[in-house]
């Protein structure tokens, strides 16, 4: 335990002054070696660092990432916030509902969270903050709602843990489904319980069917998306890579030559924008399967294991304290790197507690999820903070009755896994 503990000071030592995290993970690896009482040569951090992103699933990052770009290039996004808009805009204070359906559908697409509240904190933060909402209300309400996008498929933390638990990304995708929604349907009812009480001007309009039908049938081609990878994993077309690289294909037929809205030009910033992104994501998951091999190198999962064998085996305690320890890692880590390191050490004790890996693999994804809201690393809060011009404290003031939602809704999918693993 010794190295161990070495690592783990050394790691929130880094992370405590600002070091990016794929860096301060990089460097605690480097001194658990240096301290152990093993001789672990240098040269094994390259090879693991190359090695572990070797590996065709993770190809998938890179092609759901531009997707969405090709998305968001052309009117893609936009039709999919009119049909929202046609579907529950038209109730009292619906530009908040509105908000959270936009992040539901483009969840089905995207795969990632920061890019999710990116895409639709753009459009409709402007547009609350004009019809006299709380700037931190508007603000937490896009950053909560933009957490679905790691829970509903195709999720790249998912995809992270597939790769790293060798299950079937696929049963994660539809594990995911329900939960997704279930939380997206939380947060709308938190949102109609919060602008009725701070009594938010915008009045309500009717219900129109010709706008709703009118705007399903522009956007049906978007919409649709998100079924067609669905499908087309569970119906074994093709793979979770494969479906990336043919959600991108489609993002790019649909808007170039269907809606005839993306300009040759948009193509390569599109290309660039993925690939920033998808290296931010790949890197921070090969530094901590770094930090994570040299834990399993000390056999730091067999001594939890046995340790959390002697507390107790009952499933239910050993799901709470994975609930505990997954929340409190959201806090401080990106997802994909909790889940890189967390998975190995962690996974063994739920088989041997008899916890099915997809239902573990989804409870760590939806925990996790609600560290993009929580302090002090939450990424979707920074996101909206640039986007909303507000302050940090107002922020986490206002975000907190979501996290409170979002934790009784893990609770529930945490305890009746009858609700996601009905259809695996």
């Amino acid at each position: 335990m010794t190295v161990a503990l070495v690592v783990l000071v050394v790691l929130f030592l880094f992370m405590f002054i600002g070091v990016p995290i794929a860096i301060s993970l990089i460097l605690a690896s480097i001194s658990g070696f240096l301290a152990s009482i093993y001789y672990i040569p240098l040269e094994v951090v390259p090879q693991r660092l190359i090695t572990s992103v070797d590996s065709f699933p993770l190809l998938a990052i890179p092609f759901f990432m531009l997707t969405g770009e090709f998305m968001m290039s052309g009117s893609m996004g936009r039709r999919i916030a009119a049909f929202a808009f046609a579907s529950v805009g038209w109730v009292k204070s619906g530009l908040a509902q509105v908000s959270t359906l936009t992040s539901m559908f483009f969840a089905g697409i995207s795969g990632s969270g920061a890019a999710d509240t990116a895409a639709v904190g753009k459009m409709m933060i402007p547009m609350m903050e004009q019809k006299g909402y709380d700037k931190g209300f508007a603000a937490a309400t896009v950053a909560s709602a933009g957490t679905i996008a790691v829970v509903i498929p195709p999720s790249i933390p998912m995809i992270v843990y597939g790769v790293t638990a060798g299950v079937s990304i696929g049963s994660l995708f539809t594990a995911g489904i329900v939960p997704g929604i279930l939380i997206g349907l939380s947060i709308m009812l938190l949102n109609y319980w919060l602008t009725k009480k701070n009594n938010y001007s915008e009045e309500a309009t009717k219900f129109e069917f010709a706008t709703f039908k009118k705007t399903f049938f522009e956007g049906i081609l978007a919409l649709i998306l998100p079924l067609f990878i669905i499908f087309g994993i569970r119906g074994g077309i093709f793979t979770p890579t494969e479906a990336g690289a043919a959600a991108a294909a489609y993002a790019f037929i649909i808007n170039k030559f269907v809606y005839k809205d993306m300009q040759w030009k948009d193509v390569p910033e599109a290309f660039i924008k993925a690939g920033k992104m998808t290296a931010m994501v790949v890197f921070i998951i090969a530094a901590a399967n770094l930090f994570g091999w040299l834990l399993t190198a000390e056999q730091i999962p067999h001594q939890l294991v046995q340790l959390v064998s002697g507390f107790s085996d009952n499933r239910y305690l050993v799901l709470l304290m994975f609930t505990v320890i997954f929340f409190i890692a959201g806090c401080f880590l990106n997802a994909s790197a909790a889940i890189t390191i967390l998975t190995p050490l962690l996974l063994p004790i739920a088989i041997a507690a008899g916890i099915d890996p997809i239902f573990f693999g989804l409870i760590m994804v939806v925990n996790l999820s609600i560290g993009l809201i929580t302090p002090p690393v939450g990424l979707d809060l920074f996101v909206v903070k640039g986007i909303a011009d507000v302050s940090y404290d107002k922020i986490i003031k206002s975000v907190i009755p979501f996290i409170i939602v979002m934790v009784v809704d893990l609770l529930i999918i945490t305890f009746f896994p009858a609700i996601s693993m009905f259809w695996v």
